[in-house]
Protein backbone atom coordinates (compact mmCIF):
# COMPACT_ATOMS: atom_id res chain seq x y z
CA UNK A 1 0.00 0.00 0.00
CA UNK A 2 3.04 2.62 0.95
CA UNK A 3 4.31 1.64 -2.64
CA UNK A 4 1.11 2.73 -4.17
CA UNK A 5 0.62 5.84 -2.02
CA UNK A 6 4.12 7.30 -3.21
CA UNK A 7 2.98 6.91 -6.68
CA UNK A 8 0.01 8.41 -6.86
CA UNK A 9 1.25 11.33 -4.92
CA UNK A 10 4.34 11.41 -7.38
CA UNK A 11 1.73 11.42 -10.43
CA UNK A 12 -0.47 14.47 -8.85
CA UNK A 13 -3.52 12.71 -7.84
CA UNK A 14 -6.28 14.62 -6.36
CA UNK A 15 -7.29 11.39 -4.86
CA UNK A 16 -4.77 11.06 -2.13
CA UNK A 17 -5.24 15.19 -1.29
CA UNK A 18 -8.43 14.24 -0.14
CA UNK A 19 -9.24 12.93 3.03
CA UNK A 20 -12.65 11.14 2.17
CA UNK A 21 -11.21 10.20 -1.42
CA UNK A 22 -8.14 8.62 -0.18
CA UNK A 23 -10.03 6.67 2.43
CA UNK A 24 -12.06 4.90 -0.06
CA UNK A 25 -8.86 4.88 -2.34
CA UNK A 26 -7.01 2.22 0.46
CA UNK A 27 -10.09 0.43 1.20
CA UNK A 28 -11.00 -0.06 -2.00
CA UNK A 29 -7.51 -1.50 -3.03
CA UNK A 30 -7.53 -3.39 0.37
CA UNK A 31 -9.87 -5.40 -1.03
CA UNK A 32 -8.56 -5.78 -4.21
CA UNK A 33 -5.29 -7.24 -2.67
CA UNK A 34 -7.51 -9.32 -0.76
CA UNK A 35 -9.25 -11.00 -3.84
CA UNK A 36 -6.10 -11.77 -5.73
CA UNK A 37 -4.83 -13.18 -2.03
CA UNK A 38 -7.50 -15.37 -1.82
CA UNK A 39 -7.61 -16.61 -5.24
CA UNK A 40 -4.10 -17.69 -4.90
CA UNK A 41 -5.40 -19.61 -2.04
CA UNK A 42 -8.34 -20.97 -3.50
CA UNK A 43 -6.25 -21.83 -6.67
CA UNK A 44 -9.35 -19.90 -8.99
CA UNK A 45 -10.55 -16.43 -9.39
CA UNK A 46 -12.22 -14.42 -6.39
CA UNK A 47 -13.97 -11.71 -6.28
CA UNK A 48 -15.79 -10.52 -3.19
CA UNK A 49 -19.55 -10.69 -3.54
CA UNK A 50 -20.13 -7.44 -1.80
CA UNK A 51 -17.35 -5.67 -4.28
CA UNK A 52 -20.33 -3.08 -5.54
CA UNK A 53 -21.30 -1.44 -2.39
CA UNK A 54 -18.10 0.77 -2.21
CA UNK A 55 -17.64 0.66 -6.12
CA UNK A 56 -21.22 2.47 -6.43
CA UNK A 57 -20.48 4.70 -3.58
CA UNK A 58 -17.06 5.41 -5.17
CA UNK A 59 -18.42 6.32 -8.50
CA UNK A 60 -21.19 8.70 -6.73
CA UNK A 61 -19.07 10.23 -4.63
CA UNK A 62 -16.63 11.16 -7.17
CA UNK A 63 -19.01 12.70 -9.62
CA UNK A 64 -20.40 14.73 -6.67
CA UNK A 65 -17.33 15.94 -5.73
CA UNK A 66 -16.05 16.81 -9.48
CA UNK A 67 -13.21 14.43 -10.01
CA UNK A 68 -13.03 13.05 -13.68
CA UNK A 69 -12.68 9.67 -14.30
CA UNK A 70 -9.40 10.03 -15.78
CA UNK A 71 -8.42 9.78 -11.76
CA UNK A 72 -9.64 6.63 -11.41
CA UNK A 73 -8.02 5.31 -14.24
CA UNK A 74 -4.77 6.67 -12.95
CA UNK A 75 -5.43 5.21 -9.94
CA UNK A 76 -6.13 1.72 -11.08
CA UNK A 77 -3.37 1.44 -13.30
CA UNK A 78 -0.67 2.34 -10.68
CA UNK A 79 -2.75 -0.48 -8.30
CA UNK A 80 -2.29 -3.05 -11.07
CA UNK A 81 1.20 -2.54 -11.32
CA UNK A 82 2.03 -2.15 -7.55
CA UNK A 83 0.35 -5.49 -7.11
CA UNK A 84 1.93 -7.63 -9.99
CA UNK A 85 5.60 -6.38 -9.17
CA UNK A 86 5.03 -6.90 -5.34
CA UNK A 87 3.63 -10.87 -6.82
CA UNK A 88 6.15 -11.82 -9.06
CA UNK A 89 8.68 -11.18 -6.07
CA UNK A 90 5.94 -13.38 -3.55
CA UNK A 91 5.30 -16.23 -6.00
CA UNK A 92 8.89 -17.17 -6.14
CA UNK A 93 8.83 -17.66 -10.41
CA UNK A 94 5.71 -19.35 -10.35
CA UNK A 95 3.95 -18.69 -13.54
CA UNK A 96 0.69 -20.52 -12.70
CA UNK A 97 0.73 -18.10 -9.71
CA UNK A 98 1.30 -15.49 -11.65
CA UNK A 99 -1.25 -15.71 -14.06
CA UNK A 100 -3.87 -16.36 -11.80
CA UNK A 101 -2.74 -13.49 -9.34
CA UNK A 102 -3.08 -11.53 -12.60
CA UNK A 103 -6.34 -13.13 -13.89
CA UNK A 104 -7.68 -12.27 -10.62
CA UNK A 105 -6.16 -8.67 -10.45
CA UNK A 106 -7.47 -8.08 -13.89
CA UNK A 107 -11.26 -9.49 -12.98
CA UNK A 108 -11.55 -7.44 -9.50
CA UNK A 109 -10.28 -4.21 -10.95
CA UNK A 110 -12.42 -4.80 -14.30
CA UNK A 111 -16.18 -5.62 -11.81
CA UNK A 112 -15.23 -2.28 -9.16
CA UNK A 113 -14.43 0.14 -12.34
CA UNK A 114 -17.77 -0.69 -13.77
CA UNK A 115 -19.86 -0.57 -11.21
CA UNK A 116 -18.09 2.35 -10.40
CA UNK A 117 -18.62 3.85 -13.78
CA UNK A 118 -22.24 3.34 -13.88
CA UNK A 119 -22.57 5.08 -10.74
CA UNK A 120 -20.64 7.97 -11.82
CA UNK A 121 -22.52 8.63 -15.22
CA UNK A 122 -25.72 7.45 -13.14
CA UNK A 123 -24.97 10.43 -10.82
CA UNK A 124 -24.69 12.83 -13.57
CA UNK A 125 -27.52 11.56 -15.63
CA UNK A 126 -29.56 11.87 -12.23
CA UNK A 127 -28.00 16.03 -12.39
CA UNK A 128 -28.79 16.81 -15.80
CA UNK A 129 -32.46 15.46 -15.53
CA UNK A 130 -32.85 18.00 -12.71
CA UNK A 131 -31.03 20.66 -15.26
CA UNK A 132 -33.71 20.00 -17.78
CA UNK A 133 -36.53 20.07 -15.16
CA UNK A 134 -35.50 23.35 -13.73
CA UNK A 135 -35.07 25.14 -17.00
CA UNK A 136 -39.02 23.58 -17.78
CA UNK A 137 -39.61 25.17 -14.34
CA UNK A 138 -38.07 28.75 -15.28
CA UNK A 139 -39.72 28.84 -18.91
CA UNK A 140 -43.21 27.97 -17.43
CA UNK A 141 -42.03 30.69 -14.62
CA UNK A 142 -41.08 33.24 -17.31
CA UNK A 143 -44.29 32.49 -19.66
CA UNK A 144 -46.65 33.01 -16.57
CA UNK A 145 -44.95 36.15 -15.21
CA UNK A 146 -44.13 38.15 -18.14
CA UNK A 147 -46.58 36.49 -21.47
CA UNK A 148 -49.11 35.64 -18.90
CA UNK A 149 -49.88 38.96 -17.06
CA UNK A 150 -49.59 41.07 -19.84
CA UNK A 151 -52.47 38.68 -21.88
CA UNK A 152 -54.13 39.12 -18.34
CA UNK A 153 -54.22 42.29 -18.67
CA UNK A 154 -55.30 43.14 -22.32
CA UNK A 155 -58.11 40.55 -21.76
CA UNK A 156 -59.34 42.75 -19.02
CA UNK A 157 -58.88 46.14 -20.75
CA UNK A 158 -60.92 44.45 -24.10
CA UNK A 159 -63.72 43.39 -21.24
CA UNK A 160 -63.96 47.39 -20.17
CA UNK A 161 -64.28 48.07 -23.75
CA UNK A 162 -67.19 46.36 -24.40
CA UNK A 163 -68.61 48.02 -21.01
CA UNK A 164 -67.89 51.78 -22.48
CA UNK A 165 -68.09 51.11 -25.86
CA UNK A 166 -71.53 51.77 -26.33
CA UNK A 167 -71.93 55.06 -23.85
CA UNK A 168 -68.57 56.19 -23.19
CA UNK A 169 -66.28 56.20 -26.51
CA UNK A 170 -63.44 58.07 -25.37
CA UNK A 171 -63.04 55.84 -22.49
CA UNK A 172 -63.32 52.97 -25.06
CA UNK A 173 -60.92 53.66 -26.84
CA UNK A 174 -58.95 54.27 -24.20
CA UNK A 175 -59.19 51.10 -22.87
CA UNK A 176 -58.71 49.57 -26.45
CA UNK A 177 -55.44 50.99 -26.40
CA UNK A 178 -54.28 49.69 -23.02
CA UNK A 179 -54.88 46.76 -24.21
CA UNK A 180 -53.00 47.10 -27.97
CA UNK A 181 -49.99 47.97 -25.49
CA UNK A 182 -50.65 44.77 -23.25
CA UNK A 183 -50.47 42.76 -26.26
CA UNK A 184 -47.58 44.39 -27.55
CA UNK A 185 -45.56 43.73 -24.59
CA UNK A 186 -46.82 39.88 -24.38
CA UNK A 187 -45.16 39.92 -27.85
CA UNK A 188 -42.26 41.23 -26.77
CA UNK A 189 -42.20 38.98 -23.82
CA UNK A 190 -43.43 35.66 -25.57
CA UNK A 191 -39.94 36.22 -28.46
CA UNK A 192 -37.61 36.97 -25.26
CA UNK A 193 -38.56 33.55 -23.62
CA UNK A 194 -38.10 31.57 -27.40
CA UNK A 195 -35.16 33.67 -28.15
CA UNK A 196 -33.53 32.12 -24.98
CA UNK A 197 -34.97 28.60 -26.27
CA UNK A 198 -33.25 29.01 -29.99
CA UNK A 199 -30.22 29.96 -27.76
CA UNK A 200 -29.84 26.51 -26.41
CA UNK A 201 -28.87 25.09 -29.33
CA UNK A 202 -25.24 26.68 -28.87
CA UNK A 203 -22.94 27.74 -31.56
CA UNK A 204 -19.22 26.10 -31.36
CA UNK A 205 -18.33 29.93 -31.12
CA UNK A 206 -18.43 31.07 -27.89
CA UNK A 207 -17.95 34.45 -28.41
CA UNK A 208 -20.38 34.29 -31.50
CA UNK A 209 -22.98 32.51 -29.41
CA UNK A 210 -22.76 35.31 -26.36
CA UNK A 211 -22.58 38.40 -29.03
CA UNK A 212 -26.25 36.83 -30.36
CA UNK A 213 -27.47 36.87 -26.66
CA UNK A 214 -26.29 39.99 -25.93
CA UNK A 215 -28.39 41.38 -29.44
CA UNK A 216 -31.52 39.57 -27.76
CA UNK A 217 -31.64 41.74 -24.76
CA UNK A 218 -29.20 44.99 -26.36
CA UNK A 219 -32.49 46.61 -27.30
CA UNK A 220 -34.54 46.85 -23.98
CA UNK A 221 -31.93 46.11 -21.24
CA UNK A 222 -28.59 48.17 -19.69
CA UNK A 223 -25.54 48.13 -21.35
CA UNK A 224 -24.08 45.06 -21.72
CA UNK A 225 -20.02 44.85 -22.88
CA UNK A 226 -18.29 41.59 -24.08
CA UNK A 227 -14.87 40.72 -23.53
CA UNK A 228 -13.33 37.46 -24.95
CA UNK A 229 -9.22 36.98 -24.47
CA UNK A 230 -7.31 33.42 -25.83
CA UNK A 231 -8.13 30.94 -28.19
CA UNK A 232 -11.43 29.10 -28.09
CA UNK A 233 -10.00 25.87 -29.50
CA UNK A 234 -8.12 25.56 -26.00
CA UNK A 235 -11.69 24.81 -24.56
CA UNK A 236 -13.63 21.38 -25.94
CA UNK A 237 -16.63 22.08 -27.54
CA UNK A 238 -19.00 20.43 -24.37
CA UNK A 239 -17.13 23.28 -22.13
CA UNK A 240 -18.00 26.31 -24.55
CA UNK A 241 -21.32 25.07 -24.68
CA UNK A 242 -21.88 24.81 -20.83
CA UNK A 243 -20.04 28.00 -20.12
CA UNK A 244 -22.26 29.86 -22.45
CA UNK A 245 -25.19 28.63 -20.95
CA UNK A 246 -23.51 29.45 -17.70
CA UNK A 247 -22.73 33.13 -18.59
CA UNK A 248 -26.28 33.23 -20.09
CA UNK A 249 -27.74 32.58 -16.94
CA UNK A 250 -25.61 34.80 -14.74
CA UNK A 251 -26.47 37.53 -17.30
CA UNK A 252 -29.98 36.82 -17.08
CA UNK A 253 -29.99 36.72 -13.03
CA UNK A 254 -28.57 40.17 -13.21
CA UNK A 255 -31.08 41.53 -15.84
CA UNK A 256 -34.24 40.12 -13.61
CA UNK A 257 -32.92 40.17 -10.28
CA UNK A 258 -30.09 43.38 -9.97
CA UNK A 259 -31.99 46.25 -12.49
CA UNK A 260 -28.06 47.24 -13.70
CA UNK A 261 -27.09 50.60 -15.65
CA UNK A 262 -24.58 47.98 -17.23
CA UNK A 263 -23.41 44.32 -16.95
CA UNK A 264 -20.12 43.29 -17.92
CA UNK A 265 -18.97 39.71 -19.32
CA UNK A 266 -15.19 38.84 -19.20
CA UNK A 267 -13.91 35.25 -20.70
CA UNK A 268 -9.90 34.52 -19.89
CA UNK A 269 -9.30 31.20 -22.16
CA UNK A 270 -5.87 29.26 -21.35
CA UNK A 271 -4.44 26.56 -22.48
CA UNK A 272 -4.94 25.28 -19.10
CA UNK A 273 -8.37 27.12 -17.79
CA UNK A 274 -11.72 28.95 -18.64
CA UNK A 275 -12.61 31.55 -16.67
CA UNK A 276 -15.54 33.63 -17.26
CA UNK A 277 -16.88 36.76 -14.87
CA UNK A 278 -20.08 38.85 -15.03
CA UNK A 279 -20.33 42.17 -13.07
CA UNK A 280 -23.26 44.17 -12.67
CA UNK A 281 -23.57 47.47 -10.89
CA UNK A 282 -27.20 46.53 -10.64
CA UNK A 283 -28.78 46.54 -6.87
CA UNK A 284 -27.13 43.64 -4.93
CA UNK A 285 -28.24 41.82 -2.45
CA UNK A 286 -27.78 39.68 0.82
CA UNK A 287 -27.25 36.32 1.80
CA UNK A 288 -30.55 36.65 3.30
CA UNK A 289 -31.94 37.90 -0.04
CA UNK A 290 -30.34 34.45 -1.44
CA UNK A 291 -32.27 32.72 0.71
CA UNK A 292 -35.78 34.28 0.01
CA UNK A 293 -35.64 33.52 -3.33
CA UNK A 294 -35.97 30.20 -5.33
CA UNK A 295 -32.57 30.53 -6.24
CA UNK A 296 -32.74 28.38 -9.29
CA UNK A 297 -31.03 30.50 -11.73
CA UNK A 298 -27.70 30.22 -8.93
CA UNK A 299 -28.20 26.65 -8.23
CA UNK A 300 -28.21 25.65 -12.33
CA UNK A 301 -24.94 27.76 -12.78
CA UNK A 302 -23.21 25.57 -10.03
CA UNK A 303 -24.68 22.24 -11.31
CA UNK A 304 -23.14 22.84 -14.83
CA UNK A 305 -19.82 24.04 -13.73
CA UNK A 306 -19.36 21.22 -10.93
CA UNK A 307 -20.22 18.90 -13.43
CA UNK A 308 -16.84 20.20 -15.71
CA UNK A 309 -14.53 20.07 -12.29
CA UNK A 310 -15.20 23.58 -12.04
CA UNK A 311 -15.78 26.27 -9.30
CA UNK A 312 -18.02 28.87 -8.75
CA UNK A 313 -17.44 32.20 -6.86
CA UNK A 314 -20.30 34.66 -5.86
CA UNK A 315 -20.08 38.20 -4.21
CA UNK A 316 -22.78 40.58 -3.85
CA UNK A 317 -23.36 43.58 -1.50
CA UNK A 318 -26.83 45.88 -1.55
CA UNK A 319 -26.25 48.89 -3.33
CA UNK A 320 -22.55 47.51 -5.13
CA UNK A 321 -23.28 45.10 -7.77
CA UNK A 322 -22.98 41.74 -8.23
CA UNK A 323 -19.70 39.95 -9.72
CA UNK A 324 -19.98 36.21 -10.95
CA UNK A 325 -17.19 34.22 -11.21
CA UNK A 326 -16.49 30.78 -12.86
CA UNK A 327 -13.35 28.85 -13.31
CA UNK A 328 -13.03 25.69 -15.38
CA UNK A 329 -9.98 23.32 -16.08
CA UNK A 330 -8.87 22.34 -19.43
CA UNK A 331 -8.03 19.30 -20.39
CA UNK A 332 -4.29 20.02 -21.82
CA UNK A 333 -1.40 21.80 -20.07
CA UNK A 334 -3.49 21.47 -16.42
CA UNK A 335 -0.23 22.25 -14.58
CA UNK A 336 0.82 25.23 -16.22
CA UNK A 337 0.64 28.25 -14.09
CA UNK A 338 -2.37 30.55 -13.52
CA UNK A 339 -1.81 33.68 -15.30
Amino acid sequence: METYQRELELKGSLLVRDPHARGQLLRHAELILGDVINSLRAGSVQVDEGYRLLALDIGSSRASRGVQPSESLTAASALFEAIVLETVTEVHGSVEALRLAVLALHRSLMLRITAASASYSGYLLGKLHDAHLDERNRIARELHDRVGSALSIAHRQLELYDVYRAGEPVKAANRAGRAQEALKQSMLSLRAVTSDLKMDDVPQSLEKALLGYVDTVADHGPEISLGINGDETWAPPTVRDESFLVIREAVRNALSHGAPRRILVTVDIAPHELRAMVDDDGSGFTDTDLAASDGIGLASIRERVDLLGGTVTLFSRPGAGTHVEMAIPLPGHRDAPSQ
